[in-house]
């Protein structure tokens, strides 16, 4: 049985027209080299997750980290899945349609062709023993254990459903680019110190009693400088608290290619496990495309 299909398949190549078959070797290696570099990037999203401890949203460096947490809503608009009507904090979905190809011999082959999918980009909330982070999911590559598919057959054509759903107060891992903002910035910091100087320049008697050190009646170019600076300092010392208060922390997408972005209801272990798999998956794609690229030219050749 396996010796008639190998000789079919050897008298297939080699009835293959010439243009069509080396046409054809070019593609197949593309793919081989697709699936080396999928290999080796699941790989590495292995390595990273293994090699990157977990840090505390209130003690996380600024840059590449990992977190752990509970999913939570950010005030506004509640987030709905538009396929379910189901409320969440983050959800993707694609909608598919059975067609078929005629081929050239005559027979039919069925497919699935997506006629609309989308993912969410709203922010969410992580949150931690210690403090909160907002998640940007662009760019996420997103792994949830709730996902479905249904089908429904309609008069045109029998359609499949795929929904993915992270709820909120789910468990969540995540890791990406860590960065802290604070919402008062410094022009505004500078309006503040100019709007102090002006109010005190409005009591120049009490102005001079605290900064004229030589009592000459005026302040000079060195008295006025120590003006501004305890401005500053005053206006810092009044709003200190307050901009450590509203610091925002916001996890993304890292702009350099090699720190992936990964948010994930799966546990950390079985997400290693999950790019491990994928990357063994990808390796035998990868050897088998090769072997049979190699033996279809030597076929071709008579090698």
């Amino acid at each position: 049985m396996l010796k008639d299909i190998i000789a079919s398949a050897e008298s297939n190549i080699i009835q293959f027209d010439p243009v069509e078959f080396w046409v054809g070797w070019p593609i197949a290696v593309i793919f081989s080299l697709i699936a080396f570099y999928r290999m080796s990037r699941g790989l590495h999203q292995a390595r990273l997750i293994e090699n990157t401890p977990t840090a505390k949203i209130r003690s996380a460096v600024q840059g590449y980290v990992e977190l752990n947490g509970q999913t939570r809503l950010m005030d506004g608009p509640v987030i709905v899945s538009p396929l379910s009507g189901k409320s969440c904090v983050w959800y993707r979905y694609k909608i598919e349609e059975k067609s078929e190809h005629r081929q050239a011999n005559g027979k039919s082959v069925s497919y699935w062709r997506v006629i609309k999918q989308e993912t969410s980009g709203d922010l969410f909330l992580l949150e931690d023993d210690t403090g909160r982070c907002v998640i940007d999911p662009d760019d996420a590559d997103v792994i949830v254990t709730n996902k479905r598919t249904w089908y429904k057959h309609t008069s045109v054509a029998p359609r499949r459903y795929t929904e993915e759903l992270i709820t909120e107060n789910e468990p969540l891992y995540a890791i990406g680019l860590f960065k802290t903002i604070a919402n008062i910035e410094r022009q505004k910091l500078k309006e503040q110190i100019s709007h102090l100087l002006r109010h005190w320049k409005r009591d120049s008697k009490k102005l001079l009693d605290t900064f004229d050190l030589n009592h000459d009646g005026e302040l000079s170019t060195e008295e006025w400088e120590r003006v501004q600076l305890a401005a500053a300092q005053h206006v810092k010392r009044k709003h200190g608290e307050h901009v450590k208060q509203e610091q925002l922390n916001v996890l993304k997408q890292s702009d350099h290619a090699d720190q992936v972005f990964i948010l994930s209801t799966v546990s950390e272990d079985k997400l290693i496990k999950h790019y491990k798999w994928r990357t063994m998956q990808y390796l035998l794609g990868f050897f088998i495309c090769g072997c049979l690229l190699v033996w279809a030219i030597n076929i071709r050749l008579g090698l």
